[in-house]
This record gives structure tokens, sequence and C-alpha cells, in this order.
């Protein structure tokens, strides 16, 4: 599936904020990515229109198992582009984040593939 870049954005930190309950209010996610509440209800309306997540009354969105299997690659993608933001740029934890769903939302998938590859490789040759 080909997603937009603010979908994966929207699915990352809809798989960050939903991993305890496994739901995501909208204000939660208007905050994280500083929007406003009408563009996060619009954003999910088309992202349950694609089957990506099932919006519930009072503002909460879980994922659907298609949009969980996305998050899930994205999440794997995030968990080794991280710590390269953080440790090797030494950015804050904030900064980090914000910098790889950046990344992994606007990059090129050749460079997202080739960026994950360095940092698997620098996390063997570290083990």
């Amino acid at each position: 599936m080909d997603l937009s870049r603010s979908k994966i954005k929207y699915l990352l930190i809809i798989h960050r904020l939903s991993r305890e309950t496994g739901k995501a209010r909208s204000v939660d996610i208007a905050i994280h990515l500083g929007v406003a509440r009408p563009s996060v209800h619009r954003m999910l309306t088309t992202m349950a229109e694609a089957g990506l997540v099932h919006m519930e009354p009072r503002s909460a969105v879980s994922l659907t198992q298609q949009g969980r299997e996305a998050a899930e690659g994205y999440d794997r993608q995030y968990e080794l582009v991280y710590p390269f933001f953080s440790e090797e740029l030494g950015l804050s934890s904030y900064d980090a984040e914000q910098s790889a769903v950046a990344a992994l939302s606007s990059l090129p998938r050749v460079c997202i593939e080739a960026l994950c590859a360095r940092a698997a490789g620098n996390e063997k040759a570290s083990d």
C-alpha cells in the first residue's frame, strides 16, 4: 500500500499512542502532531475510508488489522532510525522522535531503506 506522508505520520503516532490501551484519542494525536482537532478528524475519516483505522464515538481511534500491519512495518523502521538521531546526532528525545517520523514520512523509499540498512549494520557492529 502506497501511503501519503501524512498517513505515515498518523499511523506512527496512533501506533505509539495506542500501545497500552489499543486506542488513541484524537486530542492526543492533535497535540502530538501540533495540529488542530478538525484536521485530525478529517485525516482520521480519510484513513477510516482507506481501512486503516476504526473511529469510535468520543474521539477514540484504533488501528484496523491493515493499519496495524502498516504501522508495525513503519515502527520497525522507526526503531532503527531513532537511535541515529538521538545517539549519532545527539538530539533530545523529542527532537529525535520528530526527526525519525519526519524522515520516515518524507524521504524517498530508497533513502529510508539505505538508512535502515546502515542503522541495522551499526547495531550488529556494536553487539
